[in-house]
């Protein structure tokens, strides 16, 4: 601490380890320059307190300017016991794991005191269970683990007439020169040794990272990532906006959408490449460079499984060999396609289609249930499954209602049998 009172323009050089309050009635003890992005103009009489800390070591050991140690081994609640005071709010467990807390005081009326020195303690799921000088509430919505402790907490209440307002600041420059070195602005962990919560009964969650968005009001964005300094020439802004890192990480879902949005899982917006590249070796994925079995899967019971919208002026898809124009007609450079479960032979597609081996089937009709042939329709292929006689070729109004099937070319003005 600095040893004496001194103006903050008094002070020249930088105080030694501590910690240095101002506010009403204290002293004027604090360091010139708050942090990296402050200058020495900076009003240090309007902070509460100021912690300066300087790291003398010089080995691959960690050095804290500030740590926080909470350890927490007492709280969960345990068995209901006999002839125990429990106070307001305390909370025992009984009636097969069941949780109860002592009832809220109303009024003039209290409900803590000591149980009863006999019985079963409370049971069932009554607001009401009188044990001894304790009256016991049963919770449904709280759980044993609940009534959770904090290390840290900062809470900040922004007035309606307020300016902008930070609940937390983290800053952390990283000094050009020298060689590169790991740097975090915010590390969380969360070490789990206790719990697998991927498996068995449902209960708590395990989240090293959770964030609520309160209030009847709409914010804008939970997260948002931005910049606000020109790279330099030859640089990119972010090199990973995001990173979802490792192989062991996700289990069952690397995202999982419950939001019930308008626009489904994610906007892309513009971008010159590939909105969207997975080099993972997913099973199913979009744009696979990892190797993926299948490209896009859709296995919902939806109207549409893959809807385009939009023009285009080149394809509406292009694959290997193989595109669909603008106007929905699919040219190859004659790619064979290999025949498997469902598909017999070869099948080779090209400026229209042409089959190896196997057969093509043409969409089934009766005579009551066909289209109707006009010139916008010319050239159809179909079959009658249901013509009443064996019609000669290139026939013209051949009846239906009899078990007799052949193919029907529509010339643009009627049905010719074939």
């Amino acid at each position: 601490m600095v040893g004496s009172e001194q103006p903050l323009d008094l002070i020249s050089s930088v105080p030694s380890n501590g910690i240095f309050m101002t506010g009403a009635g204290a002293p004027l003890q604090a360091e010139p320059i708050l942090g990296p992005f402050h200058g020495l103009d900076q009003d240090l009489t309007r902070a509460q307190m100021v912690r300066y800390f300087s790291p003398t070591g010089d080995s691959n050991k960690g050095e804290y300017g500030t740590i926080l140690n909470a350890r927490f081994a007492t709280g969960f609640p345990e068995i209901c016991r006999r002839n125990t005071f429990y106070p307001e709010g305390g909370t025992c467990l009984n009636d097969g794991g069941k949780m109860y807390r002592v009832k809220s005081r109303t009024k003039s009326r209290s409900y803590y005191g000591t149980t009863a020195a006999s019985g079963s303690g409370p049971v069932g799921t009554s607001e009401n269970s009188t044990d001894g000088g304790v009256v016991w509430r049963y919770e449904p919505n709280f759980n044993p683990g609940n009534g959770g402790k904090t290390n840290l907490a900062l809470m900040t209440y922004q007035e309606a007439k307020s300016g902008a307002a930070w609940t937390g600041a983290f800053a952390h420059q990283v000094a050009r020169g020298g060689p590169k070195k790991t740097a975090f602005t915010l590390e969380l962990d969360l070490n789990n040794y206790w719990g697998d919560y991927a498996d068995g009964p449902a209960g708590p969650t395990a989240t090293a990272l959770q964030i609520f968005m309160g209030g009847p009001g709409r914010s804008s964005k939970a997260i948002g990532i931005g910049q606000y300094d020109q790279p330099m020439a030859g640089s990119t802004s972010v090199v990973n906006g995001i990173e979802i890192c490792c192989a062991s990480l996700a289990r069952d879902n690397t995202v999982l959408d419950l939001t019930g949005s308008h626009n489904g899982y994610m906007n892309q917006g513009a971008h010159p490449g590939s909105a969207f590249t997975d080099g993972s070796a997913s099973a199913i994925s979009f744009n696979s460079y990892g190797g993926a079995g299948i490209g896009f899967r859709h296995t919902g019971s939806s109207r549409v499984g893959l809807q385009l919208e939009g023009r285009y002026s080149d394809r509406q898809v292009q694959g290997q060999g193989w595109n669909v124009d603008p106007a929905g007609k699919i040219t190859s450079s004659g790619e064979t396609i290999s025949g498997n479960s469902h598909i017999a032979g070869n099948a080779t597609v090209g400026n229209g289609l042409s089959v190896a081996a196997g057969s093509f089937k043409p969409a089934q009709y009766t005579v009551a249930s066909l289209f109707a042939c006009l010139a916008a329709s010319k050239g159809s292929i179909v079959v009658v499954t249901d013509l009443a006689r064996p019609p000669q070729y290139r026939e013209v109004g051949v009846p239906g209602g009899g078990t007799i099937s052949s193919p029907m070319f529509c010339n643009g003005t009627a049905w010719e049998a074939h």
